[in-house]
């Protein structure tokens, strides 16, 4: 009775103690437009605080980076040339993959509320893409983000750190 009782007590205490991640309420009104320019004009923003947010990151966290270019949010294809060291910090990794895993997600949201127009935008080394497939699902777009857009996965694995794109999406 005594280890029933201590089981069902460590079970609760795990249980209360345990981290519930939970998705945020997305509101697609947020990311929804009206026309394919004004779509262009909203992934070129998204762009362009990705590349400011990074370069406030890696002087913040310019221990963690090798050198301190500017990302080419024009070409993500260099990503991994933008490598958080495998000997960082796990909270600095963990503040990397919050940042891109939340660009990405906005990218996801943007395309995805907005299908019928997608196929009118222009994103940078996608011309051969089928964007209206690729924003499809959070499945198609993990794809296309990790195998054939980004180097995102590469760098991944050599930070050493996964940063779990797929529970963002």
């Amino acid at each position: 009775m005594k280890v029933w009782l201590t089981s069902l007590a460590l079970l609760v205490g795990l249980t209360a103690c345990s981290e519930q991640v939970q998705k945020p309420v997305v509101d697609p009104v947020k990311y929804q437009v009206q026309t394919a320019q004004e779509l262009q004009q909203r992934f070129d923003t998204l762009n362009l605080q990705l590349a400011q947010d990074f370069q406030k990151f890696k002087k913040v966290e310019s221990i963690a980076f090798a050198h301190q270019f500017p990302l080419d949010v024009n070409n993500l294809q260099s990503l991994n040339r933008h490598l958080v060291s495998s000997t960082a910090l796990k909270p600095t990794k963990m503040a990397y993959c919050d940042m891109m895993n939340a660009y990405f997600a906005d990218m996801y949201r943007l395309g995805h509320y907005n299908l019928d127009l997608v196929d009118d935008i222009k994103l940078p080394n996608a011309a051969n893409e089928n964007l209206k497939d690729d924003f499809s699902d959070a499945d198609h777009f993990y794809n296309f983000i990790m195998d054939r857009y980004t180097t995102y996965r590469q760098v991944q694995q050599i930070m050493g750190y996964g940063c779990n794109l797929k529970a963002a999406l």
